[in-house]
């Protein structure tokens, strides 16, 4: 197959130059004024003077990037909402415009439940009661819950987006090789196609996405090492750089992959991984998320892997659109 290089926007030799001026432009508690059209993975929680947890919850109203270089380099997670705080009686009309709100209050018993009012269509508007005898173990437990429920729906909004978005020649290429339907934009196009296999890419002004779905021989006993070595033998095929020899692989494997098998989803395995250019002097890689749908009606497995290239940004953006696309081929 005649492929092409994954970084022909950005020539290999200005990787030094991004690796220099790595920043991390993540930030926290602080109001941005933006709109719900502009940041849907900012989260105010509008805190009642009752609640006593406060303090707690902060410590636990978190859901971590996985796996991404700047945990490795600084050894910090990093959270995938941007959370700002304020007391009820500062919520004003200033504040309607967040995509997500959560009305934090204490009570007898924890519950999470949807607001009838909301101030955009596709908004979502939790109240979050925190049981006033709660220990520190549970309102960890109900943190995550909240947190995961507002991210779940994040990602339908998504999917439901981008729904029939994708360029006809895509999906119709994915219909007929995979029996998938996916949600995806019209940014991305064709790189190559083969039986059993497409590869995609998305150019942003400072990244890149690259996708390859593939069908591969099905494995019956699923295992972490089996997957790396089959994401790994196609990334080292298709993902190359300028240099003669380079390709791409999973960094680290022992240190940076999770994989697991998804709830309600009988033999689909997610990993999240970082990918790096070997034999290639300039630094390139990012995170990686892969899905295995090992579909017991036919005798070979599907894997999805999406590649983020994406050097000085924060990315949670970018893991959430890899997320919602990979999920929109079986949910």
């Amino acid at each position: 197959m005649l492929m092409q290089i994954f970084n022909n926007t950005f020539p290999s030799n200005k990787y030094y130059i991004f690796l220099i001026s790595f920043t991390i432009l993540f930030s926290c508690n602080s109001f941005q004024g933006t709109s719900i059209s502009k940041n849907s993975l900012e989260i105010l929680i509008v805190s009642n003077e009752n609640c006593k947890q406060l303090e707690e919850f902060k410590n636990h109203f978190f859901l971590p990037q996985k796996a991404i270089t700047e945990s490795e380099l600084t050894g910090n997670l990093y959270n995938v909402f941007d959370l700002t705080y304020i007391e009820y009686t500062d919520f004003t009309e200033y504040f309607h415009g967040y995509q997500n709100i959560v009305f934090l209050s204490s009570g007898s018993n924890y519950s999470i439940s949807e607001k009838k009012q909301k101030w955009h269509k596709f908004q979502t508007v939790l109240d979050f009661t925190i049981d006033s005898l709660t220990n520190e173990k549970e309102l960890q437990l109900m943190s995550s819950k909240l947190i995961n429920q507002i991210k779940e729906k994040e990602l339908y909004r998504r999917i439901n987006k981008h729904k029939n978005g994708a360029k006809k020649e895509i999906s119709q290429f994915i219909q007929r090789e995979f029996m998938l339907n996916i949600s995806l934009s019209n940014n991305y196009s064709i790189v190559d196609t083969a039986s059993g296999f497409i590869d995609i890419r998305r150019d942003f002004e400072n990244s890149i996405h690259r996708i390859i779905l593939s069908k591969t021989q099905r494995d019956t006993k699923i295992s972490k090492n089996n997957v790396i070595k089959e994401i790994n033998k196609i990334s080292k095929n298709n993902i190359f750089s300028e240099t003669q020899g380079a390709f791409a692989n999973i960094d680290d494997i022992n240190a940076n992959v999770y994989i697991e098998s998804l709830p309600d989803k009988t033999n689909i395995f997610e990993l999240r991984a970082l990918w790096k250019m070997y034999n290639d002097p300039a630094p390139m890689g990012g995170p990686m998320l892969a899905y295995v749908i090992n579909d017991k009606k036919i005798k070979q497995s599907i894997i999805f892997i999406y590649y983020i290239f994406a050097p000085g940004e924060d990315k949670a953006e970018h893991l959430i659109e890899a997320e919602a696309v990979g999920k929109s081929l079986f949910y």
